[in-house]
């Protein structure tokens, strides 16, 4: 799929234009073809998302001015989004139309997106095909306006070259759903606040009116709203539907899902509270270790701001106590949205407002259940006797609808039949039955997958998730696709979720395979877990095992500490890993993520020889401590997360399955286990131990480990010496370690080709010299590394200077992380690194100059770094795939073959007067204010030149474009056109500018963080040449001050010449900034180089557009917005 979005400006900060536009969008679109299908669906998913879009439907009042009303909604649209379908071109209006938008995206900041619905973007550009008979026609009625008809033929071209998105043979719903996102993935950053909701949303307009009422009552109290209502109702697609409607009405918002499932897990609120400041705070919020620190800091952010918070899925008084406590706590106007099964839930608190969510309408229903059912809006011929039936049984509630019309996608008429016998009408707790019709249509691959993720892997990330569930058998990646299908798995931030509801079915058909003894179903979690162990009722039909030690303790407190001895005791503490007596199939061994509070002395009463009789366990998932007696052969995935072990095992285990291992946040562990038993270990994750100080040798026997996470390792002293074995690591993670040491001779030879012999010897000889050698924080020799690294991230490990064989040594490296080091300057030779992608430098306070890099790299972040002032990168030779960001480095001068600041003294004389400046003396003392578009840095100083690019630049202080200047602007005008006069012993050597501008007073509070620059097009008619150029500094000028810029254009052979006719313009993005004159001289050079030569010619005014035929784009990314520059670039 081909997806772009045009146009002239990619500003993500909101500006003040931005904030006068009524609409968030323009939908154009032929209504013959789409008014009452597709163009309706996309309006109304659009402002379901959130996008306040202008319909000609509904915006245009009877009896106005129709083409005055639709130029003013193309003005105050931000963008445009065109609908081409097969009748679009015979209609004027659209063709008029699509004329004005194009306009408005060449005079200002407008996006335009083309959408090609059952039409082919070629047709469009060339007007062939259906295009080709209607202008055919339009050629006959407008024989005397060709020049109109000439008008829609460009716009038409110019569109289909912006590319967009094209429906081909895909359904109508997900291409709608994909145009939502793109829309708001471009109109701003604020799309990372809006929430996803299902692309089909029958009826929400009407269910969703009085919420959105509530929260538009300008009241200045504090308001709760309870949405409430049986499972799979639909509050939270309500909820999530107000509040992408309203958040950007409040000073901050924040939508908190699955409270009720959330708040059950070790630490759940903590969890929710942390995610409401975060949420808050734009990302800021600092780490909460308790329920009660978190309400402190909660009731901080709360109290100065008008809020909209969503508490989602409540069921008791201490969750939402707990997330945001007393109503008094919040700012006056603020919202809380809680949805619940509850009704009575909040009948404590008075003045809540009460939002019943009732089942959806009959032909709702039937709507809804077609989308999934049909892919359409309505039922397939033969099927509306069928689909009635089964609407009706679903009682009006969406996901029972939407589960059972996906299961039935496809199905022939008598499996239909077959569903409906199996249904009865659904009423509050039946809904399981309903649900139940979809998972019986599974595959029994799918139906035992279902049920794995049901009751293992809910929330967890999917590629642990795959290579877990891979190693037990399943083909995870088609079955999850056939789950989402269903509408019975969802991918959310890369992690699996599915409905409560759903969740609740699989693990009660796990129920139902044995209601009085869990010992003999397949799969066992939490209390019946627990008892399974504890009652010796285990079988060999268990496969999954799950316990949650933390809950167990809350629950049944009186049962954890037991000294009985028929029992087996053990300590978190105590663990030794010797399971020798238990061999048995065990494939998965996790705890969930607890905090390291939790106490260490807790016994669980378990009978080890509850494990024997399980002789097909192949999933444990453990929450805090491993009983000692586990025979983990089998084993694929052990997750330790949040243990307070010191050590996971003594001696060698054999675990010849294990591919993942993870340890974070094990703030008591020391050493890592002997992992030379583990020949297949893929990933091993130490991420925050913060008392880890030695990671075994036998690391180096682990031939298939490709991931490495020592994050924030803080007392990690040394790496292994044998780690530069690992030929197969592709992730080393080494930030936060900053007390990492090694001696600058560790390695003496490249310790692949080292014998076990030749290793000990060595380790030896390295143990002694670490003794007597001085020790520099982290001065690694690269050769130690592991030659094939792909990604190196060694940020804030208080790096001193990097290795210059770093580039040699690591040949095959992509990515590398060096933030937050005092180094003073990188290796000169860093272009070795032929395959570098990515570069991050971010706050390296010392670091002076970054020099050349490969011209693979794609990305460079540089922000922070205070005192770097030259970027050697050959950037013309990497454009335009780079994205550079140096934010905040106030001292950069110089970005190589870019743009150089000089001090205006320093400026070679011939520039001086090729410029026209004569008397530095006068203005040698002069100092501006100037800002960079580039570091987005404000500084007063000297004044300087700016050499970018081939063009030469000064910004000073003048009111008026100097006398010299030939050729003037008349006042209100902003385009110059001139004839260049002939000369034959003279050759041009360059063009002068002179803009005279002011900047309006300027709203600090409008957080636009920077001014804009004049835009400069200079275009050569003749020859079809055409230059556009934004200054990557500008002077900023104090309020009713007028600034010059001045600035020499230098020019190639024969690229402007006597009798050439050029147009000059000048023009802005905002209205905070006033050109008030500009003017253009021609520098002429003699052939005997003695002096310049200028003429007078008459000036001619016109407006008329250009199709550049050599352009160079220049593209910096620069955090929020990015810097455009389209010029030629000379040496």
């Amino acid at each position: 799929m081909n997806i772009q979005m045009a146009a002239t400006s990619t500003q993500q900060n909101a500006s003040p234009s931005s904030h006068r536009c009524t609409y968030d969008a323009f939908l154009s679109f032929r209504g013959r073809d789409t008014r009452k299908g597709f163009a309706d669906h996309l309006y109304r998913a659009l402002e379901v998302a959130g996008i306040h879009t202008f319909r000609d439907d509904d915006e245009i009042e009877r009896g106005a001015n129709i083409l005055a009303e639709l130029q003013k909604a193309i003005q105050e649209s931000r963008v445009s989004i065109i609908v081409f379908s097969k009748d679009y071109a015979s209609s004027r209006w659209c063709l008029d139309e699509l004329v004005m938008i194009m306009d408005r995206r060449e005079t200002n900041e407008h996006m335009v997106m083309p959408i090609f619905y059952d039409v082919d973007p070629s047709h469009v550009r060339n007007q062939t095909g259906i295009f080709e008979e209607a202008f055919s026609r339009h050629q006959q009625r407008f024989n005397k306006e060709m020049d109109k008809v000439e008008k829609w033929r460009k716009a038409l071209r110019d569109v289909a070259d912006l590319g967009g998105m094209v429906l081909g043979d895909r359904y109508e719903s997900q291409f709608i759903q994909d145009i939502v996102e793109v829309i708001g993935n471009k109109l701003d950053h604020t799309w990372n606040r809006r929430l996803r909701v299902d692309p089909y949303l029958v009826g929400i307009d009407n269910r969703v009116e009085g919420l959105n009422m509530w929260l538009e009552d300008g009241s200045s109290d504090v308001g709760v709203a309870v949405v409430y209502g049986m499972g799979g109702i639909g509050k939270t697609t309500i909820a999530k539907t107000a509040y992408n409607q309203n958040f950007y009405k409040f000073q901050g918002g924040s939508f908190l899902a699955d409270i009720r499932a959330t708040s059950k897990l070790p630490n759940g609120l903590v969890h929710l509270q942390r995610n409401l400041l975060s949420d808050l705070q734009k990302g800021k919020a600092k780490k909460i270790y308790s329920l009660d620190e978190g309400i402190t800091k909660i009731k901080r952010a709360i109290r100065c701001k008008r809020v909209l918070i969503a508490l989602d899925d409540v069921d008791n008084l201490e969750q939402f106590n707990a997330i945001l406590g007393m109503r008094e706590w919040l700012h006056p106007g603020s919202k809380i949205i809680i949805t619940t099964r509850h009704e009575h839930l909040l009948k404590a608190h008075e003045n809540c407002a009460m939002f019943n969510v009732e089942g959806l309408l009959e032909n709702e229903s039937l709507e809804l259940f077609s989308w999934h059912a049909f892919r359409q809006p309505h039922p397939g011929e033969g099927y509306m006797d069928l689909s009635r039936p089964v609407v009706q049984h679903c009682g009006g509630v969406p996901l029972a609808l939407k589960v059972l019309g996906s299961a039935l996608f496809g199905k022939a008429a008598d499996v239909w039949k077959n569903a409906l016998q199996n249904l009865d009408v659904i009423t509050e707790g039946k809904i399981e039955k309903i649900l139940r019709v979809s998972f019986d249509s599974l595959q029994d691959h799918d139906k035992r997958l279902f049920l794995h993720i049901a009751c293992f892997f809910i929330g967890r990330h999917k590629d642990f998730s795959i290579t877990v569930l891979d190693e037990c058998g399943f083909a995870t990646n088609i079955g999850i696709q056939n789950l989402v299908d269903r509408c019975l798995l969802i991918i959310h931030g890369n992690k699996l979720t599915m409905h409560q509801l759903l969740q609740d079915m699989g693990r009660g058909i796990i129920r139902e395979e044995s209601p009085e003894d869990p010992g003999k179903r397949t799969r066992v979690w939490n209390k019946d877990a627990s008892n399974v162990l504890r009652k010796l009722t285990g079988t060999a039909t268990i496969k999954g095992l799950m316990l949650n030690i933390p809950m167990l303790i809350k629950d049944e407190s009186s049962k954890i500490i037991s000294s009985g001895s028929n029992r087996k005791r053990f300590h978190v503490e105590d663990y030794d890993g010797n399971c020798s007596s238990s061999r048995r199939r065990l494939g998965f061994f996790s705890w969930q993520s607890i905090t390291n509070s939790f106490p260490v002395s807790n016994e669980i009463g378990f009978k080890t020889e509850g494990f024997r009789s399980m002789h097909n366990l192949e999933l444990l998932l453990l929450d805090n401590s491993i009983p000692t007696n586990f025979y983990l052969e089998n084993l694929i995935a052990l997750d330790l997360r949040n243990s307070s072990l010191q050590h996971v095992w003594k001696g060698t285990r054999f675990l010849p399955r294990l591919k993942i291992l993870n340890l974070s946040h094990s703030h008591g562990l020391v050493t890592t286990p002997d992992l030379s038993g583990s020949p297949n270990l893929e990933r091993l994750i130490l991420k925050d131990c913060i008392n880890l100080k030695e990671v075994d040798e036998s690391i180096g026997d682990l031939e298939k480990l490709v991931f490495l996470n020592l994050k924030d390792c803080k007392n990690l002293m040394k790496l292994p010496i044998r780690i530069s074995m690992l030929r197969s690591l592709q992730k080393l993670i080494l930030s936060g370690c900053s007390n990492l040491v090694l001696p600058a001779s560790m390695i003496v030879k490249n310790q692949s080709d080292s014998t076990p012999s030749e290793m000990k010897k060595l380790s030896l000889w390295q143990s002694m010299r670490s003794w007597v050698l001085p020790r520099k924080n982290l001065q690694l020799t690269s050769a130690s590394l592991p030659q094939f690294l792909k990604s190196l991230d060694m940020a804030y490990c208080n790096l001193s200077e990097i290795p210059n064989d770093l580039p040699s040594s690591l040949s095959s490296l992509e990515r590398l992380n060096l933030d937050g080091n005092p180094f003073l300057s990188l290796p000169v030779n860093l272009n070795g690194l032929s395959k570098l992608q990515r570069l991050s430098l971010d706050m390296c306070p010392n670091l002076e100059m970054i020099p050349e890099l490969p011209p693979s790299v794609e990305g460079l972040i540089a922000t922070r770094c205070t005192s770097l002032k030259r970027v050697l990168l050959n950037l013309p030779d990497m454009l335009p795939t780079i994205r550079l960001a140096v934010i905040a480095c106030e001292n950069v001068v110089e970005i190589q073959n870019v743009f150089k600041k000089i001090p205006l003294r320093s400026v070679d004389i011939e520039m001086i007067k090729d410029i026209g400046l004569f008397n530095l003396e006068s203005i040698g003392s002069t100092e501006v204010e100037m800002f960079d578009y580039l570091t987005l840095t404000r500084r007063k100083g000297p004044l300087q030149g700016l050499d970018e690019c081939g063009i030469f630049s000064i910004f000073l202080p003048g009111r008026e474009v100097p006398d010299w200047f030939c050729y003037k602007s008349s006042m209100g005008n902003s385009e110059l056109s001139i004839t260049i006069p002939p000369h034959l012993n003279l050759k041009i050597r360059g063009l002068n500018a002179c803009v005279v501008y002011a900047h309006d007073e300027v709203d600090d509070d409008k957080g636009r963080g920077f001014y804009r620059a004049p835009i400069l097009n200079i275009s050569n008619e003749t020859k079809g040449l055409k230059w556009t150029y934004v200054p990557v500094t500008i002077g900023f000028s104090k309020e009713k001050e007028h600034m010059l810029w001045l600035s020499h254009w230098r020019f190639a052979n024969d690229e402007l010449e006597g009798g050439d006719e050029i147009r000059v313009s000048v023009r802005v993005d905002e209205d905070d900034i006033l050109i008030k004159e500009f003017g253009i001289q021609l520098v002429y050079e003699q052939n005997n180089n003695e002096g310049t030569v200028t003429e007078d010619t008459t000036t001619m005014f016109q407006h008329e557009t250009t199709t550049p035929s050599n352009q160079n784009h220049v593209l910096l990314e620069m955090c929020q917005h990015q810097h455009q520059v389209n010029l030629r670039i000379y040496p």
